[in-house]
């Protein structure tokens, strides 16, 4: 389009300059210095047209690209990669656990597409889509027990309850679910008896992971 329109006003220009050509405007009679300088104006104001419309053409060029890049980009907001994919461990002992309190996995192992927040433990959906999640809870009390959920936006979706069987019990579950864009995850306190001391133990027992199955 850009360079039909440069071809377009380059035509007209020409004949503009023909036809004063044929009508004897740049001609005086007797080939003066009148008709060369009215020449010379006609070619100088040609090639700055010229150079006017090359520069209009390589911004309609940016503009078209600009706007096939914000297209695209409108029809999958998902990372560039394509994967969502996050687990992350608990590093500390925690204590005192209120009811409802979240659990915050502070050490982040995977976080592809930054979902994953690992100051208030939660996960937020980049895009919208079906994702797989999994939790576990290490109990190291005897003859104690504790209760944890997966809630997706305050709603729980899955439960763990570990203990009452000796020291080091762990509890482990696996939730699928779909998630709209900007919705959050996450696991928290429910309910115990006794203790409610969720141990670290160096890490990697008291885990939450998660992974896009598929964007809509």
């Amino acid at each position: 389009m850009a360079h039909k329109m440069m071809a377009t006003l380059f035509c007209l220009f020409t004949s503009f300059l023909v036809c004063k050509l044929s009508s004897g405007f740049l001609f005086d009679g007797n080939g003066g210095p009148d008709s060369f300088s009215s020449l010379l104006k006609l070619i100088t104001d040609e090639k700055r047209l010229r150079s006017d419309i090359e520069v209009q053409v390589q911004t309609l060029k940016n503009d078209l690209q600009a706007l096939k890049s914000r297209h695209q980009s409108s029809l999958c907001q998902c990372p560039k990669s394509g994967v969502v994919a996050f687990s992350a461990t608990l590093t500390t002992d925690i204590t005192n656990l209120g009811i409802e309190a979240p659990i915050i996995f502070d050490k982040v192992i995977t976080n592809v597409g930054g979902g994953y927040d690992p100051r208030h433990g939660h996960f937020r959906a980049p895009v919208s889509g079906t994702y797989k999640f999994s939790f576990s809870i290490l109990q190291g009390t005897a003859s104690m027990w504790i209760a944890t959920e997966l809630v997706k936006e305050g709603s729980p979706i899955g439960r763990v309850k570990t203990g009452d069987n000796g020291y080091w019990t762990l509890g482990s579950n696996v939730i699928t679910t779909h998630l709209n864009e900007g919705q959050d995850v996450w696991v928290r306190h429910k309910a115990n008896e006794g203790s409610n001391i969720i141990p670290a133990d160096h890490g990697h027992f008291t885990m939450f992971t998660g992974h896009l199955i598929r964007a809509d």
